[in-house]
């Protein structure tokens, strides 16, 4: 299974519909709960500019064959500013201009930034998507199985997991229509980041090709 490189940062995978799902009736404290802590991390997540995100990917394909995990961060700020890492390469735009770092091809690509999405808004898109039913698991977690097509998503699964207590974001777990799932663990996400100017420039190393698509 191959994934795209800039998939939509924070998403798990549907690990099969084992966990019992409580109705989404008005009064299911369940439902309230998961209500409660989607709409207060969404009205946290729209309100702050900056933000930074270290999360771990775990892929499985429709074969029911495992990738290796692999780890990575998020840096996002203002004026559509953003820097993503993982194992894959490096992902930089400085609100302008779009880096793409590909080490295995040793190559850079550069875009306009327009083409580069809102990487800040991912996140932001999904505690905003429309729920469908809420589970509890070990402690103060909860499943929450929400509509992708409610924000424009082609997968026949969306899943978060949610922490009551902090609250916070623990995964994000999706399969698409050709069975591969992917599963993105939140390490921690931080809203008190002050990122300086250098974070969002991209220096290529030498021998590397650059292809400007500008």
């Amino acid at each position: 299974m191959k994934l795209p490189f800039f998939s939509s940062i924070l998403l798990t995978v549907l690990l099969g519909f084992t966990i019992p799902y409580a109705q989404t009736s008005s009064d299911s404290a369940t439902w309230r709960d998961a209500k409660r802590v989607l709409d207060g991390l969404a009205k946290q997540h729209r309100a702050s500019k900056n933000f930074s995100l270290k999360f771990e990917t775990r892929a499985t394909g429709s074969d029911g064959g495992l990738m290796p995990s692999s780890k990575g961060t998020l840096l996002v700020a203002d004026s559509g500013r953003f820097r993503l890492e993982s194992a894959t390469g490096v992902v930089v735009c400085n609100g302008s201009t779009l880096w793409q770092y590909f080490p295995a091809n040793k190559q850079v690509i550069v875009k306009q930034a327009s083409e580069a999405g809102e990487a800040g808004g991912i996140l932001l898109r999904f505690l905003q998507a429309k729920p469908l039913r809420a589970g509890r698991e070990r402690g103060s977690s909860l499943r929450i199985l929400l509509d992708p097509s409610s924000v424009g998503q082609s997968l026949d699964s969306l899943i978060l997991t949610i922490d009551t207590d902090k609250p916070a974001v623990r995964s994000v777990e999706t399969q698409d229509p050709a069975g591969n799932r992917l599963t993105y663990l939140v390490k921690s996400l931080r809203y008190d980041t002050h990122p300086n100017n250098k974070t969002f420039t991209f220096q290529a190393p030498a021998g590397v090709e650059t292809v400007d698509m500008r």
